[in-house]
């Protein structure tokens, strides 16, 4: 760990990580060959870093290329994890360009998932595990721990991609989207927008969240590795900046519901993991190719105008707040789904970490300055983390067996249109929501 570094969760809306210097070798990596053209440099005490000769002071945290996974869990997580443990919402996110090392931070080195997967969590390849599967891991074990006490525990997991194809559960079976897929295209008039995957976003909740994904209970060894089978799948594809880029904003999800025996309530609680898709500039990702050719080139027009989104939404929020007129700001007045599913990291409501990935190669310049801008923005929000409330078990119940008994009735009657998938989303939520709290009875 670098001097100069403290551990306290005070000014975690500006923490910058730094990518080892050519690091993966591909994509704009290689312009750190020439050692005369190195353009971003940094010092830790104080922190700031320098992009092009303009400095950035607003960090509070630099982490150096040689401060390795374990330490940078230890220095940012287990507040998060006890956070979220005691009933707060926590968002642990990652924003950079394409290659700048947001996937080796939050998920771990290329392939680790996968082999975690399969079982393999020696020595090597527990050291490079990234943020989420240390989370995990320690959540999994407290979770076990905690069994015994008052409280009744449930944890789950669920996975998403945010992509230009729609909102994609990742623990459903690929031959099942494809089907999916195909029966939307068989409707006379109905266009595949990417609602059909049936993972939809409730702005109407508190914080707004997806609904319809697979909520993976997370009793056994088995069922991590089925989640970390699930988080493997995720989207990549090779592009002229970076030979791994991860294709869509990925989402991984834990839930914790807490059940207090005495008073039959429970209190849910939301670890969410984002490792947001690279920002790019699509001449120097994808060469001649452009939006119109579809395929990535498309993908990436969409990622940079869901960034642009939630970077407009954050300027918007700290304009408003200097102007003293917070309390009229409306999320709902920009696009997508990406700035409400942070919302609560925007409003100081959920315990956040933002890690703000850099490349150091000259080639990514402009790039990493774009980075730096957000950062800087973002760092102006403050945290005032809220802990969730204990509701009657019965009333969630009526809740959801009433959206049940909605959702089948439209679907019965061969109605729903155009919201048809969404429908079919509430149901699957429903009966999962029911099953989660009647299994309280038995616990």
């Amino acid at each position: 760990m670098q001097s100069g570094f403290s551990s306290s969760s005070d000014g975690d809306f500006g923490i910058v990580r730094i990518k080892p210097l050519g690091a993966g070798g591909g994509g704009g990596e290689r312009s750190a060959m020439n050692a005369n053209a190195k353009s971003i440099t940094f010092s830790t005490n104080p922190p700031g870093v320098k992009a092009d000769g303009r400095k950035f002071v607003y960090p509070a945290h630099i982490i150096t290329p040689e401060m390795d996974q374990q330490a940078l869990y230890d220095a940012f997580m287990p507040k998060r994890v006890d956070d979220f443990l005691s009933g707060v919402n926590v968002n642990v996110m990652a924003y950079g360009q394409t290659g700048s090392g947001k996937t080796h931070t939050m998920f771990g080195t290329p392939g680790i998932l996968a082999r975690a997967a399969n079982g393999c969590q020696g020595q090597e390849d527990v050291a490079n595990f990234g943020l989420f599967p240390r989370g995990l891991l320690a959540v999994f074990a407290a979770v076990k721990a905690r069994h015994k006490g008052a409280e009744s525990l449930v944890l789950t997991g669920s996975a998403v991609e945010l992509s230009v194809q729609g909102n994609q559960d990742m623990l459903l079976r690929v031959e099942e989207v494809e089907k999916l897929r195909r029966a939307a295209a068989s409707e006379p008039g109905n266009k595949w927008d990417g609602g059909q995957l049936g993972v939809s976003l409730d702005k109407t909740a508190n914080p707004p969240r997806l609904f319809g994904m697979t909520e993976l209970p997370l009793d056994t060894e088995d069922d991590l590795r089925k989640f970390f089978a699930a988080l493997a799948t995720r989207n990549t594809a090779s592009t002229l900046m970076n030979d791994s880029s991860s294709r869509s904003h990925c989402f991984a999800y834990l839930t914790l519901r807490a059940h207090d025996r005495k008073d039959d309530t429970v209190r849910t609680s939301r670890f969410q993991f984002c490792d947001l898709a690279g920002s790019e500039r699509l001449k120097e990702a994808h060469g001649h190719q452009t939006w119109k050719d579809g395929g990535e080139a498309l993908n990436g027009l969409v990622t940079n105008y869901s960034l642009m989104m939630l970077s407009s939404c954050v300027r918007g929020l700290v304009e408003a707040r200097r102007k003293g007129t917070a309390h009229t700001f409306s999320f709902k007045a920009y696009l997508g789904d990406l700035h409400q599913l942070l919302k609560q990291s925007m409003t100081g409501e959920a315990s956040t970490a933002c890690f703000v990935c850099l490349s150091q190669a000259p080639d990514n310049l402009m790039q990493s300055k774009f980075a730096l801008d957000f950062g800087e923005v973002f760092a102006k929000l403050s945290m005032r983390p809220v802990r969730q409330k204990q509701q009657p078990r019965t009333k969630l119940i009526r809740e959801a067996t009433a959206m049940l008994s909605e959702a089948e009735r439209v679907l019965s009657n061969g109605g729903g249109g155009r919201y048809k998938m969404m429908r079919i989303a509430q149901s699957q939520d429903a009966r999962q929501q029911l099953a989660l709290l009647q299994q309280f009875e038995r616990l």
